[in-house]
Parts: C-alpha cells; structure tokens; sequence
C-alpha cells in the first residue's frame, strides 16, 4: 500500500492518496481545490487516481472533491447520510456513488470501510483502511474533521456557520455516540485526521500530523469517563468563533465546488488605489505587522502573509466585497500564489494588486501615511482605571476564560466586524492579544472603518502577566459602553 499524506499549512488541512502497488489504482480523500498537487503526485508515483471521496462537507476551504474527479476521470463517492436538509445536494449526490454506513470501496488490495459518524456534521463519514495483502483488520482510519490528535471535531458549526437553529447540542449528543464506534478498535489502529493545530474546525488539535488510537485513549480528553451530559457541556465550551467565510464554504460544497481559477494579477498604481478606497473596496495590506505600524495608506486593512492568513482575510472580509491587495512581493509568481492560496477559501477574483511602492507615492502626492501607536504594558497600567478608555481583549474564548485584564471587554477578533458598533468611537481603544498580532490586525480594522483613537498592546496578554500586574480569572465579559456609537462606527470608513 503506497500511502501520502498533503499537508496545507495556510488552512492546517490535511488530505490523502492512498493506493495499491499491485493495480497502481489510488484514491484521494479530502482534496481541497488545488488539484494539480494530486495529479503530480500520482504521477511520481505511477499510479491512477481512481477514486475520490471526502468525510464530509467542509466548511473552512473550497472542497476539490468534484474538480479532482472530473480531471482525472475517477469515480465520485459522496456521504449520503445525515438527511436532505443538511446533505449533499440530489445534484451533487447523481454525480457520484452514495456512501451509506457500512459501504466498502475497492482500490486494488485496499479497501476502505465506511463508518457514519456524525457529530461535527450530520452525514460525517470515517474510512478505515485495511491493506488486505497484510489481512483483513484496518490498519488506520481517516478521522476527517470527527477525531483530530487530542480532540474531536466541534458540533457547533452546523448552527453557527450553516443556520440550522438550536443544533449544537444535539449534534454534540452524537459526536458522544459517534465516538463508541471507534472505541472497540484496537490500540494500534492508526488516526490520520483532517486538520492539524491552527484550524477552527476544533479547539485545541495537536500538531503531530497522526497518532494511534490507544495514544488518544490515553491523552486526548475526549475518552475519558464521561456521561453524555458532562461531554456535551465539555466541547461546546469555549470553542472559537467561526470566520464568517465558513457558511459561504459550506453553501458552495454542498452543491459541488467547480474548480477555482485565481485570476490574472492586475497591477495598479496611486489611482487605482485611490479610487478603489473612495468607492467602498476592502483593500488589504499584506505587509508585516511592523511595518503597517509604521506607515500605512489611510482606509486599508492589515492581514500579514503567513499561516493565518486565509483564516483572517475569510473572517473580516465580506464575501460580496471588492478585495484588492498590496504586497511586498516583488516577483509575478510570488503575487500569483497569494491569489491561488485565496482561491483555496473561495476568493476567485481579486480586483487589483499594488506594489509596496504605492505607499511612497501616496506620502508624496496625497499626504501623510498613517500609523498605528503602540503602548507597552507598563504605559496601559498607568491608564487603567479611567472610565474613558476602552481595553478589548480579541482572543479566543477559551483564552479568556483563562485570565484577562481587568476591565476588559472581549471581542473575539472573527466576530469584529458584527461588533465594532458596540464600541464608543469617540473614547479610547486599546487591543491586545496574546502577542500582539490578532491585535494589530483588529487596531488596523477599527482605523480602516474610521476610528481614530486606538493604540496596540505591544507583546499582548503575555507582556503584561510578565510585568506581574494583575489578571481577572472571572469569566464574564463587562458589556461595552458604546452601543451608542453602532451607527457611525459603521459609517465612518475611511474614503
């Protein structure tokens, strides 16, 4: 059995090829929307890719699923459990071959069984994996976004992200059940999840991209002894907010994803620029943070290229928006995998591109670039305690619950854009984070709707419990002041 695992850093996705080495047939499981990868892999390998399937819809990049098969001519198989509503489309479903728990598919001397396990979605499929020139028992199982290394998948999507109302619980009741189906298998079993550390599909995933069974009896909390109850309350504690873009995905791969074309780069200069601001356009910097700090075009938003890149343009972006991007990239390839990586969460078409270079013509010809202050811990300590000012923690639930700063208000950076009116844009913002990046990120959004008096924690959470001042374990949040200013917070982006 030849065996590869591909590994997105950029969505901490994981997906697989699996094939026989005597037919030289494959199968690829969970493919996300760069399908080439897949085709040259097999190639190098000498293999056919046969087969494709998914454990699932996914809600966080453009599934390949459909545009993998369609290429390459393998046969599609589709969960068709989990019920008409929240399923796959009947027009997704007659493209493919329906998958029922207890169904096998055939690679050659692989088979893979089908096990329904839903809880983190309701037609949620496990494949276990048996190389039947060793014997019949499965040798490992693609856990997809159900069993990650160290926790199990959220079952709260399908009413934040996909609208189906009063959902969570009941989907987390199934997880609980989902998860006596693997318990009978043994300890050696091999689990090659969906997701590995950084992905909002879970909440705390480990970063080993596998484990065995009996590694997670042991240490993952989800098999403790727990009743269905405790279980229930336990992962529906403090999980991340979702990024916006999430029901945008799970809409698109119900039906099929076609294959994503990133369009050509469109360089512009000054005007360009100029006009895409004045006419509404979400215009994202994707500079350092440091540098956006220093000196930035007033009205843009700083996303920094790196690992969280996709997951913060999807969150604060809307999906009916203009996007346009600067960058320091200085080559055309380098300007063409950014638009293929925002491909990945659905982001077709980038209206423009602008060198770093704008930004001096801007200094030059329209005036000053703005800039973002940065406090220390020891400088916020001094101003703690005034009514006026605005201290938002916009870190992750669970962070919170953790510890924060006194009088802090907590707005987790994905649910901003529904909740900057409740903030008084007339008083002062202070942001922070662990480090300072999601905050430098929130700092730069608040500026680009036009708020004017924020600052950065430089270092974040992490600077100031190092200075020794104190923290609030309480897990309540004080409701903000500035409902009052919903309207022009709102209002008030800057042309």
């Amino acid at each position: 059995m030849l065996f590869r695992r591909f590994y997105d850093e950029n969505l901490a996705q994981a997906s697989y090829m699996i094939a026989c080495e005597k037919t030289r047939e494959a199968i690829v499981v969970d493919p996300n929307s760069d399908v080439a990868q897949y085709t040259r892999a097999a190639g190098a390998d000498r293999v056919k890719i046969a087969h494709v399937t998914e454990t699932h819809i996914h809600a966080d990049f453009v599934s390949g699923a459909h545009a993998l098969a369609e290429a390459t001519g393998a046969t599609l198989h589709l969960s068709g459990e989990g019920g008409r509503e929240w399923g796959y489309t009947d027009a997704a479903l007659k493209r493919a071959k329906v998958l029922r728990d207890g169904s096998r598919i055939n690679v050659g001397q692989v088979r893979l069984r089908v096990a329904h396990t839903p809880g983190h979605t309701p037609e949620h499929l496990t494949f276990f994996v048996s190389d039947l020139d060793r014997g019949e028992d499965p040798v490992g199982a693609l856990t997809g976004d159900f069993l990650f290394v160290g926790d199990v998948g959220r079952p709260d999507l399908l009413e934040l992200a996909a609208g189906a109302k009063g959902s969570m619980e009941s989907s987390a009741g199934e997880l609980y059940r989902s998860l006596a189906k693997i318990r009978s298998e043994p300890d050696h079993l091999q689990i090659w999840p969906g997701h590995g550390a950084g992905s909002a599909c879970g909440k705390s995933l480990g970063s080993m991209p596998q484990s065995t069974l009996g590694y997670e009896r042991l240490f993952n909390w989800a098999f403790a002894s727990l009743s269905e109850k405790e279980f229930v309350a336990k992962v529906l504690d403090n999980q991340p907010v979702p990024p916006r873009y999430f029901a945008v995905m799970k809409r698109v791969n119900r039906l099929g994803a076609e294959r994503a074309q990133p369009s050509e780069p469109d360089y512009g200069g000054l005007e360009e620029l100029e006009r895409a601001l004045n006419k509404g356009g979400v215009v994202i910097d994707a500079r350092p943070a440091a540098n956006f700090a220093a000196g930035h075009v007033p009205g843009t938003l700083n996303i920094p290229l790196g690992k969280s890149f996709l997951n913060w343009i999807g969150a604060l972006v809307p999906e009916e928006s203009d996007l346009y991007i600067i960058t320091e990239a200085e080559s055309d390839d380098a300007v063409k995998h950014i638009l293929g990586d925002l491909c990945k969460i659905g982001m077709t078409r980038v209206s423009g591109v602008f060198q770093a270079d704008v930004l001096q013509a801007w200094k030059s010809l329209r005036g000053a670039l703005e800039k973002v202050t940065q406090l220390d811990a020891p400088s916020l300590r001094k101003l703690t305690g005034k009514n006026v000012l605005q201290i938002v923690d916009v870190r992750s639930p669970e962070e919170w619950s953790e510890g924060h700063l006194p009088g802090a208000i907590h707005i987790p950076l994905a649910q901003l854009p529904d909740r900057v009116g409740e903030l008084d844009a007339s008083a002062p913002i202070v942001l922070h984070c662990k480090g300072g990046g999601r905050s430098s990120i929130a700092t730069s959004f608040l500026q680009s709707h036009g708020i004017a008096h924020v600052s950065n924690l430089a270092g974040g959470f992490d600077a100031w419990v190092a200075q020794g001042f104190e923290v609030d374990s309480a897990k309540s949040a004080p409701v903000p002041r500035g409902r009052k200013a919903a309207a022009s917070a709102r209002g008030r982006r800057k042309k």
